[in-house]
Parts: C-alpha cells; sequence; structure tokens
C-alpha cells in the first residue's frame, strides 16, 4: 500500500507542481507612440505624440503556462494637431500631454519564452498640459483664444482595453509590445478617445526552485 501510495506520489507530482501558485513582482518601462481615435479623433489636423510609461508589476501565476498580472504604471497619452479651426479667425497647432494613473489587469498565455496578453485597463488623468500656438487672421491679433483642451473639457476617468505580445527569458528579464485603446472620449464634448502603440523592456523576479516548492 505504501508503494501504491510512493508510486501514485510520483507520477502526480509533475502535474501538482504545475499547477503551483506563485507571485512574482517586477517592473517596467518604455515609450511608444499615441493618438486619437474616434468620430473627432483620427482626422486631417492630429498625429502621433511620442510618449513613456513606467511602472510596477504583480504576475500570479498559477498554472505553468497561465498567468494574471496587475500593473500600475504611470503613463502618457496625447497626440499633436496642427492647424486646427479653433475659431472663424483663428488656427491652433500644438501638442496635448495627457498624464495618467493607470492600473491594467490582463491574462496572460505563455508558451515557452514567448507570452501573449489582454484585459482591461481603468485610468485616472492626474495632469494635462496643452501647449499651442495661434495663427492670427482676425482684427485684433493680440488677443489669444484660450486653450481649447482646458481642465474643464477634460474627463478624469478613462477604461479600455490592452492587447499584446511579448518574450521573455529564464532570468525575468522580458521585452513586450501593446496596443492600448481607450472606450471613453478625452473629452465631454468630443468623440475623442485615447490610442497607443507600446514597446516595454522589464524584469520579473524569477520564479521559486520547483525543489523547494515541492518541499513545502
Amino acid at each position: 500500500m505504501k508503494k501504491a501510495v510512493l508510486v501514485l506520489s510520483l507520477l502526480l507530482a509533475p502535474l501538482l507542481l504545475a499547477q503551483a501558485q506563485y507571485a512574482r513582482f517586477g517592473a517596467k518601462g518604455g515609450g511608444g507612440f499615441a493618438s486619437p481615435h474616434g468620430d473627432d479623433g483620427s482626422s486631417d489636423y492630429t498625429n502621433y505624440l511620442g510618449v513613456y510609461h513606467i511602472g510596477g508589476i504583480v504576475s500570479y501565476e498559477f498554472v505553468s503556462r497561465i498567468a494574471v498580472q496587475a500593473e500600475l504604471l504611470y503613463a502618457q497619452k496625447g497626440f499633436t494637431y496642427e492647424d486646427f479651426i479653433y475659431t472663424r479667425n483663428d488656427d491652433v497647432s500644438g501638442d496635448l500631454r495627457l498624464h495618467y494613473l493607470e492600473l491594467p489587469l490582463l491574462f496572460k498565455l505563455q508558451k515557452g519564452g514567448l507570452f501573449a496578453e489582454a484585459g482591461p485597463y481603468a485610468g485616472y488623468l492626474l495632469s494635462a498640459n496643452d501647449r499651442f500656438e495661434v495663427s492670427t487672421q482676425g482684427p485684433d491679433p493680440d488677443v489669444a483664444p484660450p486653450p481649447f483642451y482646458d481642465s474643464d473639457r477634460l474627463q478624469r476617468f478613462d477604461y479600455g482595453y490592452t492587447v499584446g505580445i511579448g518574450i521573455m527569458l529564464d532570468n525575468g528579464f522580458f521585452m513586450s509590445f501593446r496596443n492600448t485603446g481607450g472606450f471613453r472620449s478625452i473629452t465631454k464634448d468630443l468623440d475623442q478617445k485615447n490610442l497607443d502603440f507600446r514597446l516595454s523592456i522589464g524584469y520579473l523576479i524569477a520564479p521559486p526552485n520547483p525543489v523547494d516548492m515541492m518541499r513545502r
């Protein structure tokens, strides 16, 4: 009986080990390009803006190839605009930089060193910078219009999707490429949603040693 239990334990050990649960912690950062999308988003006067992000990671790996990953990021978004008709006599050009505290929650599928990830995110607008120049054609060139994207017009909360692919080395270093898109307009009166493409590098603490896990 004891031998049967021992043999059964040895046969089930790989399966039990594959189901082991553990958390990994790390950090990431990188850059990319952001732009607006929506009915009033992509147009002749908007273009991509170079942006960056940085933050921490908690990855909970509950089977050998599947993980749930939460991140807390500082993420910059926005876009540039050029020759936008602001009033009958004024055109404006500039860039809008939006600074978010962002929380993605991702489902992650891993195969060897490759992985794919997808899930929702929620963001809170910390601040915004609208730097612009006015090309005035009216009778009073000394009177400039107020900022087009002032704080009263911007939405504080943002949410949307995240999808990406990447590669991770055995030592915990990884690189990923993501597309993040908003479901809510950044302004209260226009349909302009956040959209960005990101390239990140980061590090996750190595998983526990399989031998140590079997001893628990």
